[in-house]
């Protein structure tokens, strides 16, 4: 844009301060001060985060199944407990672990139960199977006969009464442990006569008192005899103790034989070489 001088009228030289013709200052118009132009914001680039995944509370999970585990296990041994049988945590019921035998005319037939729940007996061969206790009742043989069970005289005697019918397996089995010796003291022994049946009775002992620690003698020499249990089965063949093992019962009795009149019948304690005292039978 062309100025021209405020005195003279002289165009002014764009930029001076003096004009040319006369020297006069010239007035420099105000300068308008530049506006910076605004500057944009720079938008900050946010990363994408992630989305939250919830944390699985695996502890209390485990500790829950832990937790439910113990009270099945506890339940369990409670309950075979209460019945009678076995802990699922052992192989088998330790009562009846070990060797018995089973008195029969002749020797005795061994039977073994095994802690793994495996039955031997000695008979015939080796027979061999599997037993299992539940409540009162012990299965044989892979369950293929079943038994009540009772123990008697300290867990020393086991009887066993089948159930059911078979032609197979006996009524009634008595099994006495085996290795088992006698009292190293004369025991009490009560006896009775009963001379419609030709008996000798037992009606007292005292525990672990077995058969074959009793010498039986008689007064007539023609008189035989025959040990029997209380449901006057023989225990052993005629005129022989050494080779019952079992114990003497209440209900035990001596069958004389082949003999007539008065008789007298001596029981004698081997051990201590004791007379336990002397019955008359009227035969």
């Amino acid at each position: 844009m062309t100025s021209y001088c405020s005195e003279c009228g002289v165009e002014l030289i764009e930029g001076s301060k003096f004009c040319t013709a006369c020297g006069k200052t010239v007035e420099q118009p105000p300068e308008t001060p530049v506006q910076p132009e605004p500057q944009q914001p720079v938008e900050k680039k946010q990363m994408p985060t992630p989305p939250k995944t919830k944390k699985k509370p695996r502890k209390k999970l485990i500790m829950a199944l832990l937790a439910i585990i113990v009270v099945v296990v506890i339940v369990a041994i409670i309950a075979v407990y209460l019945q009678g049988g076995a802990s699922p945590l052992v192989n088998a019921d330790s009562r009846f672990v070990g060797e018995w035998e089973q008195q029969t005319i002749g020797s005795p037939i061994l039977w073994k139960f095994n802690s793994n729940s495996t039955l031997e007996k000695e008979v015939l061969g080796n027979n061999t199977g599997a037993w299992n206790v539940t409540n009162s009742q012990i299965c044989l043989y892979n369950t293929i006969v079943c038994y009540i069970y009772e123990f008697s005289n300290e867990g020393n005697i086991l009887t066993l009464n089948r159930i059911g019918q078979s032609d197979s397996y006996p009524t009634n089995i008595v099994l006495t442990k085996k290795g088992l010796q006698g009292t190293s003291q004369t025991p009490d022994i009560e006896c009775s006569s009963d001379s419609s049946t030709n008996r000798i009775i037992i009606e007292l002992v005292d525990a672990n008192v077995k058969w074959s620690d009793i010498e039986i003698t008689t007064d007539d020499s023609n008189a035989t005899w025959q040990v029997q249990d209380s449901n006057k089965n023989g225990i052993a063949k005629i005129g022989i103790t050494a080779t019952i093992t079992r114990y003497m019962s209440v209900g035990d009795s001596i069958l004389l034989l082949e003999t007539t009149g008065a008789v007298t019948v001596t029981l004698k304690y081997r051990p201590t070489n004791t007379v336990l005292g002397n019955w008359m039978v009227h035969v």
